[in-house]
């Protein structure tokens, strides 16, 4: 009997496993089939994950509905049924990996189980990776040995759609040093680059998901953005794509569905400008100028390939409905987007010194706060920088990463919701963000190009001339797709050498990898990455999310600000900071731009405004020349007596209406008609003051029209002028 070597040894309870397994085989048997398979697939439960089993208890079939999910995993074990994807996702059965490899493949996962990498892990990452190949093994039917890396690429791809974790990476790896997997690439994202897994959609699946209609106009948008593909980005074709398929096109759609071609009537174009410059959420766009230019742009190109290939782009060619009034403005929102990033760069200039120490600090502490902590029993107090913490080990059955993990009780703005702080992630994280602060700072590397960083980008070089060893960073092409080499300081050398010990966690070299590039929705060769860490099983380069959450908390701890406004900083900060303080320095600026693989000089030759040396230098030259052609007693202490007659001044400027703020040493131009005067700052207390003023100027100006005394009306007229305009200064209300 197949079932008999799963049963219980003891007598009591293989009569009631033996119980279960009839009542539920003689359920499978009322629903038609040649297999037992067939019946379960017939019996609607494999589509019932949840449901089966309590069926069965309200059917009497059962005593509880855990008595048939354990006949249910005896057939499982058993090869007899082969449950999907779907239903193993969804059902807990207790001890399934364990028992399931008692009596399938039971010598290869023993081998599976004294590997290294297998040991090294944690309990948690250990099972999950058991259950991977013990699911893929029961719904494939093969041995462990004749498990392919198609069948678990078609796992993988069923967790990934079903909105779990991904915990298959440790399985692959397990498998390839294992043998099954030997001619396969050595990690599963390695595999899904080799596969060509992109995110990267098709031209026409970038059109197509604005809800364009099938039309001329729309095969021409798809022909453009194909010629167009090769000089780009993905994430710039992307975002042209965006620009003229929804914003452009989609939009004028709205306005005019009847139109068939590009040349748009100045209506249309002006309805299309003031849909385009509120976004849907009825806030102004910012990107309004940048979408004009490539609307721009597409008309030009169009127009520029018609002349070279008539019978192809010439039907296209027409007038842009973008003016070169709106370059200008494009160009004078640049240079406004240019003085924001020099001001910023001013501000974070004075800030980085405070940021690097504090960076420092935390690194120091962290790693400190970790060592003590290991060396303190559980339960334990120890102090830290005169704070006390105490060690707290969670309960075995609440973690399953004990081993990994250091966790501690203390000051509430560190603890989690727990009320505990996790030792171990804390010191990674002080560690990484000083190590990215010092590498953005001292190379003006690009964030991208920092975390592709390998252990063969750090290369030696020794000229013919000195014969002294230069150390050199190679930063691999990017952006710009060039190369370049730049000479590394002592202490870059140093933070790449703490870098190098700790991504090599003990072994000989740093693990591979598998980078995924934002920018082109690409996975990457695996390489050994200096910018990474282990993440669960697999070891991983630091994520954006991640570089960006560890910024900020080093700026929060730092508590910079900005006249009171915190300031955090981003990784392209230190590129400005970088090439500022190379120019000022005054290193070439043709030198500073091969150090930034910078295409263009002019692009550098932005940052030499941020601290104008020479401006700045010849106006000082300029005050000491007009010093001294200046008379030396200008320029002599004030004596006791022009002090107190300056302060006297001062105290005669308070008046019956407020405070008179005329230059000091002047004489009084109106001769104390203060309400005529511009000097004059008014008290709004004074209001009802100056009413008065205004009624007894009305009576003596009626007064005088009687008498006929013209001069005295002109004088009283202008002086209620003058009070009108002083009390509208205070209050714009009509009276």
């Amino acid at each position: 009997m197949r079932l008999a070597p799963i049963l219980p040894a003891a007598p009591r309870n293989r009569q009631r496993w033996i119980r279960h397994l009839h009542r539920v085989l003689e359920w499978l048997a009322e629903y038609p089939g040649d297999t037992w398979e067939q019946r379960w697939l017939a019996s609607g439960a494999d589509a019932a994950p949840r449901a089966w089993a309590q069926q069965l208890q309200e059917q009497g079939r059962v005593t509880r509905a855990s008595d048939g999910q354990g006949a249910l995993s005896a057939l499982v074990i058993a090869r007899v049924i082969r449950p999907s994807y779907s239903f193993l996702v969804c059902t807990l059965f207790r001890d399934l990996p364990q028992r399931f490899s008692l009596f399938n493949d039971a010598d290869l996962f023993g081998r599976m189980r004294d590997l290294a990498s297998y040991s090294s892990q944690v309990p948690r990452l250990q099972l999950d990776a058991e259950t991977c190949l013990v699911r893929v093994m029961i719904r494939t039917g093969k041995p462990l040995s004749a498990v392919t890396g198609d069948d678990l690429l078609a796992y993988a791809e069923l967790v990934r759609a079903s909105g779990r974790i991904r915990r298959e990476h440790l399985a692959w790896e397990l498998m390839v040093e294992l043998g099954p997997f030997a001619a396969e690439p050595p990690t599963l994202r390695a595999m899904w680059s080799a596969k060509g897994n992109t995110r990267q959609h098709s031209t026409a699946g970038l059109i197509d998901r604005y809800g364009l209609p099938a039309g001329p106009v729309r095969d021409l948008l798809v022909d453009y953005l194909d010629e167009i593909r090769p000089d780009v980005d993905y994430s710039t074709y992307s975002h042209i794509a965006h620009h003229l398929g929804r914003l452009f096109w989609w939009s004028v759609l709205q306005i005019n569905p009847d139109q068939k071609d590009l040349r748009l009537s100045p209506a249309v174009v002006a309805a299309w400008r003031e849909r385009l410059a509120v976004t849907s959420r009825g806030t102004a766009r910012t990107d309004f100028h940048g979408v004009l230019f490539t609307v721009r742009a597409f008309y030009r190109d169009i127009g520029q390939w018609a002349l070279e290939d008539p019978a192809r782009w010439a039907l296209w060619a027409a007038p842009s409905p973008v003016r070169d009034s709106d370059i200008r403005a494009f160009k004078k929102d640049r240079n406004r987007v240019k003085a924001r990033m020099q001001q910023r760069t001013r501000v974070l200039t004075g800030l980085l010194p405070t940021l690097t120490t504090t960076a420092a600090d935390r690194k120091r502490w962290a790693h400190e706060l970790l060592r003590t902590a290991e060396s303190t029993p559980h339960g334990e107090e120890f102090t830290v920088d005169d704070v006390i913490y105490r060690r707290h080990d969670p309960p075995l059955n609440a973690s399953r990463d004990r081993r990994a993990r250091i966790w501690a009780a203390g000051p509430a703005e560190l603890c989690n919701k727990y009320g505990v702080i996790d030792l171990s992630q804390l010191e990674g994280d002080c560690f990484w963000a000083w190590a990215l602060i010092e590498t953005l700072r001292l190379t003006g590397a690009r964030i991208e190009e920092a975390l592709e960083l390998t252990q063969l980008s750090i290369r030696h070089y020794t000229p013919a001339t000195t014969g002294t060893l230069v150390p050199l960073l190679h930063i691999a092409p990017s952006k710009t797709d060039i190369e370049r080499l730049i000479p590394m300081s002592p202490e870059l050398v140093e933070v790449l050498v703490a870098i190098q010990r700790r991504a090599k966690v003990g072994r000989a070299s740093i693990p591979l990898s598998v980078r995924y590039d934002h920018h082109e929705r690409l996975h990457g060769e695996p390489l050994p990455h200096l910018f990474s860490r282990p993440v669960g099983a697999r070891h991983e380069v630091l994520s954006a999310h991640y570089v960006r959450t560890i910024l900020n908390a080093v700026a929060l701890a730092a508590g910079i600000s900005d006249n009171g406004t915190p300031i955090t900083f981003t990784p392209h900060d230190f590129r400005r900071l970088f090439t500022t303080d190379a120019v000022g320095s005054g290193l070439p600026l043709h030198i500073v731009a091969s150090l930034l693989g910078h295409l263009d000089l002019d692009t550098t030759r932005g940052y030499t405004a941020v601290f104008p040396e020479a401006v700045i230098a010849h106006h000082q030259q300029f005050i000491a020349h007009r010093r001294a052609l200046r008379e030396s007693v200008e320029y002599r202490d004030a004596t006791a007596q022009e002090w107190d007659e300056f302060e006297k001044h001062f105290l005669l400027r308070r008046v019956e209406l407020g405070d008179c703020f005329r230059p000091y040493g002047t004489p009084c131009i109106h001769e104390h008609a203060c309400v005529r005067c511009p000097f004059l700052r008014l008290d709004r207390a004074q209001l009802p003051r100056l009413d008065d003023m205004a009624a007894n100027v009305r009576d003596r100006l009626d007064q005088a029209r009687d008498k006929q005394w013209l001069g005295e009306v002109d004088a009283l007229q202008q002086t209620l002028r003058h009070i009108h305009t002083k009390r509208r200064q205070l209050d714009p209300t009509p009276r």
